[in-house]
């Protein structure tokens, strides 16, 4: 995620700067992770304005599918994100000069500024408005010891996980399984359903609420994946994906083993049980975020002990331009389902609407290929590269 154009960017650009000498694996890894963004994201805009937990499912191809995106994405790709975020920074972390600190203050900057017109105008669960909060706590540790990110990392998913029993205590004889997550149905539902000015409206009168949710959920984890990242980025982790075969393998059993189990379980909680007082439920939702950084290190093995196979190649364009694809899936969903837009919210099932949004990942992917091919960065990673830099960066590839 280098902003300087004359600092190599072998360790991969979170925002898609192009290099002579680019990683595969992060963008492999983040074209991965944009799938799993999307199958989460959907149900939200497309079925119920809690997502999966207050919908109705009446089809057996609907709990399949709902048992399925808890079991094996929610909760585990944002995570995945947050590491890659920290291990892109990690070039320009390596320098503490007021020019590169600068560069990178503005940069968190203009990813709040897009965060909050993601979360504003278009999806609520937006993540960047805290990568930009939470990427100041990692100027804290630009001079620190490898093994002291270690330590704070674990020290934060500590935290993460006391959060997270408080909310289960807290949360316990809420009125459904959705627990006390959702405190502002009727704005969401007019941002839902409303034209864009009142999904708008909506939106800003949620969020408050939403960022609270994500503070308590999120912002530990993620904390602790960042610098989980930056450490992986001082050691180089992902530059050569065969010289780390044991690692990986490594993390290939964790999540078998940990991770998938506790997916399952948590899905089953979620959905299954008969869940009047909503107990089952939020003791689904805090077991599959405590233990989704197994899983997410899962797919990380298995895409890195694969990285060589062909077809994971076609998912590093829109790894490189990720900024873009991130806000552009919010951007097609929003304008397919909501009221706004072609108004599907509540129209096509759970099974069609995640169909529609493979669609969407697919066109996106052949978007980012084609992009690609004439200009250097993605449309959202150039404005704001050029923002970070405070010049007009050069869009065609010359």
């Amino acid at each position: 995620m280098s902003t300087n154009p004359v600092e190599p960017t072998a360790s991969g650009s979170e925002l898609g700067s192009p290099s002579l000498k680019r990683q595969a694996l992060p963008d492999q890894l983040r074209g991965f992770a944009l799938l799993g963004i999307i199958v989460v994201n959907m149900p939200f805009l497309a079925v119920s304005n809690s997502g999966i937990w207050q919908f109705q499912l009446s089809s057996l191809s609907d709990q399949v599918v709902a048992f399925l995106i808890v079991a094996l994405a929610q909760g585990k790709f944002y995570l995945l994100f947050a590491f890659l975020f920290g291990y892109s920074l990690t070039l320009i972390l390596k320098s503490r000069s007021p020019l590169g600190v600068n560069r990178y203050l503005r940069r968190l900057v203009g990813l709040a500024v897009l965060g909050a017109g993601h979360a504003y105008l278009f999806f609520i669960g937006d993540i960047l408005m805290s990568y930009a909060l939470l990427g100041l706590i990692l100027l804290l540790f630009v001079g620190r010891s490898t093994r002291t990110v270690l330590v704070a990392s674990a020290f934060s998913y500590v935290i993460g996980l006391v959060l997270l029993a408080l909310v289960f205590f807290e949360a316990r004889g809420a009125e459904s399984s959705a627990g006390g997550f959702i405190t502002n149905s009727d704005a969401l539902d007019q941002a839902l359903k409303g034209t864009f000015f009142e999904a708008v409206a909506g939106r800003a009168s949620a969020l408050p609420d939403a960022l609270l949710v994500q503070i308590v959920i999120n912002w530990f984890p993620s904390l602790s994946m960042f610098l989980l990242g930056l450490a992986a980025g001082r050691a180089g982790l992902l530059s050569d994906p065969a010289r780390h075969t044991r690692l990986w393998r490594s993390f290939v059993i964790v999540g078998v083993l940990i991770g998938l189990p506790a997916g399952i379980a948590s899905a089953w909680l979620g959905l299954v049980p008969e869940d009047p007082t909503g107990v089952y439920g939020i003791a689904g939702v805090v077991l599959g975020f405590a233990l989704a950084p197994a899983l997410s290190a899962g797919y990380v093995g298995a895409i890195a002990l694969m990285s060589h196979r062909r077809f994971l190649s076609y998912a590093e364009p829109a790894g490189r331009i990720s900024l873009t694809g991130y806000l552009g899936e919010s951007i097609l969903l929003s304008a397919i389902f909501c009221g706004w837009g072609l108004g599907l919210f509540g129209v096509l099932s759970l099974t069609q609407s995640l169909l529609v949004a493979l669609a969407v990942w697919i066109a996106l992917e052949v978007f980012a290929k084609q992009w690609l091919r004439l200009y250097a960065y993605g449309p959202f990673e150039w404005v704001l590269r050029s923002w970070s830099n405070l010049e007009i960066a050069p869009l065609r590839k010359r």
